[in-house]
């Protein structure tokens, strides 16, 4: 695992800004998103979750981690719908200045359908992922329905096509995909989900995606409501709350209303325009969540 290195072991040119680009929210109860809270003798309460994808470039190379969901898709079967305050990739990614052709590669943290359902934005672009993912999805237990209510058949049908196309470069456990860009398979969430690592600015940035969706799970150790293996689910969060730990290193989970506290206001961001739509529906800055840009700190209390 590159987590075992220093950030320093990679050249500063390979160094990269990293964004936490938030296309949706929703409500959320906390007695529904932490498997078995009932044990935790503690009260219910409100519990919003939000949505992200994730941009790490430099001057070689444009890299997204995920690239959400399809809302049309996810609304005939009934989700993503009015409750979600939802923006639109494409119009995301152009705050930052990038269109879908200067993406060169994409990770597929887990084929879950909020995080690979825009494949097709990117024709340009090769993408990665685990091969026990592929396998699971494509297996017979990736078709049981209390597995596969998370995912679409269309996008597990996209992504064989990639591999077709000679455009999916599938990973066993740990793989340097670029230089300063490694991913790793945790599982638990799912059996092949990746965890990405990007050296930064100022340190190393850990993408967690769904291996841990939120602050509290590693730090209450305290896991989220979807899994595909919970022993193993407790060992991913194990790794995640040791790595977060260290002094150079910052965890980013993949739903966390956290993240929004991380703006920075000299990032160089939308212009005035863009700045003023922001405002009218009520995203503020905080679309473009990660990183202050004159450096990467810890992450947000």
């Amino acid at each position: 695992m590159s987590g075992d290195g220093a950030a320093g072991d990679v050249s500063e040119t390979d160094a990269h800004e990293v964004y936490a680009l938030r296309y949706a929210s929703r409500p959320g109860r906390k007695g529904r998103e932490f498997y078995g809270f009932e044990m935790y003798g503690e009260p219910d309460g409100p519990y919003p979750m939000d949505y992200y994808f994730w941009l790490a470039r430099n001057a070689h190379r444009t890299v997204l981690v995920d690239c959400g969901y399809n809302r049309a898709r996810g609304e005939r079967r009934g989700m993503f719908g009015s409750h979600h305050d939802q923006i639109d990739p494409v119009e995301l990614l152009a705050l930052v200045g990038v269109a879908p052709k200067d993406v060169d590669h994409v990770v597929l943290s887990h084929l879950h359908l909020d995080h690979v359902g825009n494949i097709d934005l990117f024709p340009d672009a090769t993408f990665s992922m685990a091969q026990r993912e592929l396998d699971f999805w494509t297996g017979n237990c990736g078709t049981r329905e209390l597995l596969s209510h998370v995912v679409h058949p269309e996008e597990i049908e996209r992504v064989v096509d990639l591999l077709r196309e000679e455009r999916l470069q599938l990973v066993d456990e740990s793989e340097e995909l670029f230089p300063g860009i490694s991913v790793t398979r945790l599982g638990g969430h799912t059996p092949g989900q990746l965890m990405t690592e990007v050296t930064g600015t100022a340190g190393r940035i850990v993408l967690a995606s769904d291996a841990v969706h939120v602050y509290e799970e590693f730090e209450a150790d305290r896991p989220f409501w979807l899994f595909s293996d919970l022993a193993e689910t407790y060992r991913t969060l194990a790794l995640l709350r040791e790595l977060d730990g260290r002094p150079d290193t910052s965890v980013v989970p993949g739903h966390d209303l956290r993240s929004r506290r991380s703006v920075s206001p000299s990032w160089p961001g939308p212009s005035a325009a863009s700045s003023s739509a922001i405002s009218e529906t009520g995203w503020a800055g905080r679309r473009l969540c990660w990183p202050p840009c004159s450096s990467w700190g810890s992450r947000p209390s």
